[in-house]
């Protein structure tokens, strides 16, 4: 009897150190793949010979994005964010760049566009900027430029992935880094860094979104897996007799089925607005979702939400969402059915996402967040 008690006490530390090594294993694996990712495969946007400038006086204002692309040939809440940030920036007579990769085009409502493989061009405009900014994809290389430009780097943080990438920009730029938060959840997700920060809600201009709308489709916005384009084939088929409205992302697989005649699909598209007049219920079903902008344009026409309750669609929405576990149907289904058969149900729905949407008006958090560059320097 010892002995067996012996060999299972055994058996179980040998689980135990197995166990234990395999974590270690993969956080070292982890940490490695960043490491190699800021320091071997990022290439920064100037020449390593780069000699850095003091700001000019007339620089200090200038702000420049280093990014992976932006609208109008990206329809994506991140660069419309950006993009309204800018918009508010040149209105207050900010001088604004966006770099990325083979741009099509070279200016998009007065914000000039790089190309971002010009290292010529690319030196010039750092020269000339007191601010980069980026986020997402290209932060590794932009936190290499920053370092060998000296140039305070503002990234604009999306969702909750990064907190191993954001130690390694705490290191390369301890004195220097910033992060404008797009929710007051992911800001609490990243307070331990301790880096200087605002929160920005992706800005949307309720009076820009308004429309007036036949109340004709329910609505799914991007079509990959996260975003709900399995979901919304599963309610439709149970809903045969409603029509569903289907627009495909920009980015990610989208998940289509032609099958289910009752959906319509709809190519990708910068006028959102087209889709917001054919639209009387919007779903957004997504299994992550940090903030949920296009819940808010659709609240600038009254049109209800729907939504699986992330900590970022539950931030955005409010009181005005109504909410839904995304892996169940017959919930989905059953609020469709009520907003559709109970006008005075609709009606206050439809109001109180109006008021919400008005409730979001971003022009405070923007003066803020363009005084709060404005005042950004480079620190030794």
């Amino acid at each position: 009897m010892a002995f067996l008690k012996r060999k299972e006490s055994k058996a179980l530390w040998i689980l135990f150190v197995g166990i234990l090594s395999v974590l270690l294993a993969v956080y070292f694996l982890k940490t490695l793949a960043v490491w190699v990712r800021f320091h071997i495969l990022a290439r920064p946007f100037v020449r390593s010979s780069y000699i850095p400038r003091p700001v000019l006086e007339e620089d200090k204002d200038t702000f420049t994005w280093l990014i992976h692309m932006y609208p109008p040939i990206h329809n994506a809440g991140a660069e419309w964010m950006a993009h309204a940030m800018n918009q508010a920036l040149l209105h207050d007579n900010k001088h604004v760049n966006v770099a990325y990769p083979k741009p099509k085009v070279h200016e998009f409502e007065r914000v000039r566009i790089l190309d971002s493989t010009d290292l010529q061009s690319m030196e010039r405009a750092v020269t000339h900027s007191s601010v980069l900014l980026t986020h997402l994809d290209m932060t590794p290389r932009a936190v290499r430029t920053a370092v060998i430009a000296k140039r305070p780097l503002v990234i604009v943080m999306h969702n909750n992935y990064c907190m191993g990438q954001l130690a390694e920009c705490v290191r390369a730029l301890p004195k220097n880094l910033y992060l404008i938060h797009n929710s007051y959840w992911i800001k609490d997700w990243y307070k331990s860094h301790q880096i200087p920060s605002i929160v920005v809600y992706p800005p949307v201009t309720w009076r820009e979104y308004e429309t007036e709308t036949s109340r004709e489709f329910v609505t799914l916005l991007n079509l990959n897996d996260n975003k709900g384009g399995g979901t919304l084939v599963k309610i439709a088929a149970a809903m045969p007799d409603e029509k569903f409205l289907g627009v495909k992302g920009a980015y990610g697989g989208q998940v289509l089925d032609r099958k289910i005649k009752n959906i319509t699909y709809k190519e990708n598209t910068a006028n959102v607005k087209e889709v917001y007049a054919e639209t009387g219920i919007l779903l957004v079903p997504s299994k992550e979702e940090s903030w949920g902008r296009v819940a808010v344009e659709a609240m600038s026409s009254g049109i209800p939400v729907i939504a699986h309750p992330t900590p970022g669609l539950v931030e955005s929405c409010g009181a005005a969402g109504i909410f839904c576990d995304r892996n169940d149907t017959a919930a989905w289904v059953r609020e469709i059915r009520r907003l559709r058969t109970d006008k005075e149900w609709y009606a206050d729905r439809s109001r109180a996402c109006k008021a919400r949407a008005q409730e979001l008006e971003p022009t405070p958090q923007l003066a803020a967040m363009s005084k709060w560059l404005s005042e950004i320097r480079w620190r030794e």
